[in-house]
């Protein structure tokens, strides 16, 4: 099975071959992990998003495309499994921080309903790569040379998505 390639195991597997499963995992196990650890630098973190990809690979099988390629769909499933840990993350501590406020103020329910709501809006006006980008380098810390060379880009490039990710934030939250 080692001369069949990464697309060729892909359509096995999605075909019902539990093998060609076994060979591709064994293939990228070791990418995947890297990519997460990089990304979050917690073991147990990157831990649990290693195995939620494996899961979604098992999920989306079928919706795999031989002539795209699969290392790209792979690892494009890696960065919206990282994307929703991050929006994930961000609800929790949006939701941490909103029991800070509450205990220490005495604001309605429809304010913090209200605040909470705001900050989801702006939220959701960043692509899924500037959400990206910027929680990466701003709650996490990650470097922008690590950065780009994780999404492939020049750092500029990645320098320029995060200033943009931060201007549109600025613009929706003057506008609101």
């Amino acid at each position: 099975m080692l001369e069949s390639s990464d697309e060729a195991l892909m359509v096995r597997y999605a075909e019902g071959d539990g093998a060609a499963f076994e060979e591709l995992f064994s293939r990228y196990q070791g990418r995947a992990y890297a990519f997460f650890i990089r990304r979050t630098r917690s073991p147990d973190r990157a831990a649990d998003l290693y195995q939620e990809l494996f899961l979604r690979l098992h999920r989306f099988r079928h919706t795999f495309c031989p002539e795209r390629g699969f290392a790209g769909w792979f690892f494009q499933i890696a960065s919206h499994v990282f994307i929703d840990d991050l929006r994930r993350s961000l609800r929790q501590r949006e939701e941490l921080r909103g029991d800070q406020i509450e205990r220490a103020t005495s604001e309605s329910a429809e304010t913090r309903l209200l605040a909470r709501s705001q900050l989801r809006a702006l939220l959701s006006a960043l692509s899924p790569e500037q959400l990206q980008v910027l929680v990466a380098a701003k709650l996490y810390g990650l470097p922008y040379p690590e950065l780009a060379g994780e999404t492939g880009k020049s750092v500029a490039a990645v320098k320029q998505t995060s200033s943009r990710a931060l201007r549109r934030l600025r613009a929706s939250a003057s506008t609101s």
